[in-house]
């Protein structure tokens, strides 16, 4: 599955060949988004990436400070869609792990080295809220071990922090399992209908059936098909069980009523 954010992707470096102790009475200098590109800068790109976009309106969102002592502060913008294997099986209870995988394409790490800043590697903004999860937090970790070279023995510079993501179950709640459980109970209704009115009982049970059937499915349509079971298809099986089991109830008391009678009938 896939997710996708907007982030500002900040880099910090040394590059000791634009020190400039003596030139300037400020700090650092701040460059037109013109001259950026004739500043080295890594070439980090994202593993997980499916597509990805830069921010260009009005001027195009990047800055670049170099400060006097050569330290340069690089920022972009950008839009991502990233790639996140989730495990469904506890789905719509899940919690998952989504990562976003920063590695350098082309040199390794006797070369170029990354590191998360010690200090609030990544920011949340705290009005952040997302429609179908919560955040839970996150952690950074290095992957120089996960990803190795396919042209020798070399590793290239890789970092990775990994989002905390608990879904939110209000909506499941009110979508899927009231309507469910009420689905089921209106279908012991018919336990309370009199066994001669065939044709209520019969419309009932068929009705709550195909009723629970129909949301089944509604339930899974947005979910990518995956070949083992998950917790909604272990509620929904039991409620179409209910279902369909007060409908068979239905079916065995109007035969057992029906023996009854011509038993009577013979004896009289």
């Amino acid at each position: 599955m896939d997710y996708t954010i907007t982030i500002y992707l900040r880099q910090k470096w040394v590059d000791s060949r634009l020190q400039f102790p003596d030139y300037n009475k400020s700090d650092w200098l701040e460059l037109d988004t013109r001259r950026i590109s004739d500043v080295w800068v890594p070439d980090t790109f994202f593993r997980n990436e499916k597509g990805s976009s830069f921010h260009n309106v009005t001027v195009p969102n990047r800055l670049v400070h170099i400060h006097k002592d050569g330290t340069i502060n690089y920022s972009l913008k950008l839009s991502l869609t990233l790639g996140c294997s989730m495990n469904l099986v506890e789905y719509p209870l899940d919690s998952q792990e989504c990562p976003i995988v920063l590695q350098s394409y082309a040199y390794t790490k006797d070369n170029v080295v990354f590191q998360w800043s010690d200090i609030n590697p990544i920011t949340i903004p705290n009005d952040l809220t997302l429609p179908t999860f919560y955040i839970n937090g996150f952690y950074t970790e290095d992957c120089l071990d996960l990803f190795e070279s396919k042209y020798g023995t070399e590793n290239f510079a890789c970092i990775r922090a990994n989002f905390k993501l608990d879904r939110a179950i209000g909506y499941f709640i009110v979508q899927v399992y009231i309507p469910s459980m009420l689905i089921v109970i209106l279908s012991w209704i018919s336990f309370w209908i009199d066994v001669e009115a065939v044709p209520a009982r019969i419309s009932l049970g068929v009705l709550t059936v195909l009723t629970m059937t129909t949301q089944s499915s509604g339930a899974q349509s947005s979910l990518p098909k995956v070949s083992y079971v998950k917790a909604i298809d272990v509620w929904m099986a039991m409620c179409l069980f209910f279902v369909f089991a007060s409908l068979l109830e239905f079916a065995y008391v109007n035969v057992m009523t029906r023996k009854r009678a011509k038993r009577i009938q013979m004896e009289k």
